[in-house]
């Protein structure tokens, strides 16, 4: 793109333009000049801001968000078909002891106790409840996201008295798990992704394009099964904030919800024989990704402080997060990221140090072995463990 030029070098353009165009020498009538080649100079700079937003915001890859005026939300109706997920509310089931007969009012709101996975959280009772012989309820997050998420067998404190009910519940099931917010990169990722890779009708690009309609997945990878061509594996990634442990590990949850996706598209304004997605002679297995621990050994680094430990471990789960196998057909080959290389690992420590900070070896391991090279496919992922010094 052009740079665009500063208001001072505008001025001077235009100041000297009126002086040749009009042969004036310096001292004549400077001072208009100089007001005049000030105000116009301004105001092609704003052109020239103008021209820059709408370059930027007619491709996806560096269009701004509706928020501050863009058109990334535009494009994502257009290619999608859809905003940007947001965080979602979980639903729980609750186990309720006390007297039959006795009444819980809709609106009862409920408090998570300090031994449950995240303390301090409001939960409502939708509907009006009686408690009979199960006893067992649905409650609703007050607040939305992975904030208020809840284990079976925690607990939680009803927030007013209920005449013949224990104030104390326990949570028996997870119907239904909370949801993270889309971000803006996985929403113009997605995009990128649905103008790039072209629907046919079954291969692995539309496994890809599919599972975007399922909230909280980063990737899939699909194969066909080895010596069972009629078996789909599609190996599914969740983002870090919507996953298990934090690396990607999808929940059964989320894998039955790309499953699904998958079976049959969730747009249900569209007539049913149009939603129709997987081929009819396919089978599916639906698997969580593979972690294979990376480990790193630094011999001889001359500074290594906490912060440049800390900087160095950053530095590799950002590498690491690229690293990703390759689906032939569905993503694209300048794009190819699935080999492990202990000089790349190497160059890009080395350009997080300081200069005059140096080490000198380094020893990538890959479930403990040593590589210089690896190729993570058929759903196999990194995963970053540690750095140690030597």
């Amino acid at each position: 793109m052009k740079q665009i030029p500063t208001i001072i070098e505008l001025k001077e353009q235009i100041g000297n333009d009126l002086k040749n165009r009009l042969n004036l020498t310096d001292d004549q009538l400077r001072k208009v000049v100089d007001a005049f080649a000030s105000v116009q100079a301004a105001q092609v700079k704003l052109l020239y801001l103008y021209l820059s937003d709408i370059q930027n915001n007619i491709f996806p890859d560096t269009a701004d968000p509706a928020s501050i005026g863009g058109q990334l939300e535009r494009m994502g109706l257009i290619y999608l078909n859809r905003q940007p997920f947001p965080s979602t509310a979980a639903l729980y089931d609750i186990e309720v002891i006390g007297e039959p007969g006795s009444t819980l009012r809709s609106g009862l709101t409920f408090k998570s106790n300090d031994d449950a996975r995240n303390p301090g959280y409001l939960f409502v009772l939708d509907s009006e409840e009686i408690l009979n012989g199960t006893n067992i309820f649905e409650i609703r997050a007050l607040t939305s996201g992975l904030d208020s998420l809840l284990d079976v067998g925690d607990s939680l404190t009803i927030t007013e008295p209920v005449l013949g009910v224990d104030q104390t519940v326990t949570i028996t099931e997870v119907t239904t798990e909370p949801r993270s917010a889309e971000t803006e990169d996985e929403y113009r990722k997605a995009i990128i992704d649905a103008i790039q890779l072209e629907p046919q009708g079954g291969s692995r690009t539309d496994y890809k394009l599919w599972s975007q309609d399922a909230q909280g997945v980063r990737d899939v990878y699909p194969y066909v099964k080895d010596s069972d061509a009629g078996i789909v594996q599609v190996y599914v990634e969740a983002t870090p904030e919507d996953s298990t442990d934090g690396d990607g590990t999808p929940s059964q949850a989320l894998l039955d919800e790309v499953e699904a996706v998958i079976e049959q598209d969730p747009d249900d304004t569209k007539p049913t024989e149009e939603r129709g997605r997987k081929p009819i002679q396919a089978f599916l297995e639906m698997l969580p990704i593979q972690l294979s621990a990376v480990d790193v050994e630094i011999v001889g680094l001359i500074d290594n402080s906490q912060d440049v430990k800390d900087k160095i471990n950053e530095v590799l789960k950002d590498f690491l997060y690229d690293i990703r196998p390759y689906i032939a057909g569905a993503d694209l080959a300048r794009d190819r990221k699935d080999t492990l290389y202990n000089a790349q690992v190497q160059a890009a420590i080395s350009d997080a140090l300081t200069s005059g900070n140096y080490f000198s070896n380094l020893i990538v391991f890959v479930e403990g072995i040593s590589i210089d090279t690896y190729i993570f496919d058929k759903g196999n992922i990194p995963q970053f463990r540690d750095v140690t010094y030597t």
